[in-house]
């Protein structure tokens, strides 16, 4: 039971980690399609 909890801990960490990837990714992904949007203004 105690290999359980800290597999799904772990995997838990890890999971928010890449989170944390994806948001900045998309969110400089986002940043520039605006850019552009605005320019084309």
């Amino acid at each position: 039971m105690r290999h359980m909890q800290n597999g799904y801990r772990g995997l838990s960490i890890f999971m928010g980690l890449n989170i944390d990837r994806f948001l900045s990714v998309f969110a400089v992904m986002f940043a520039i399609l605006l850019a552009g949007w605005i320019q084309s203004l």
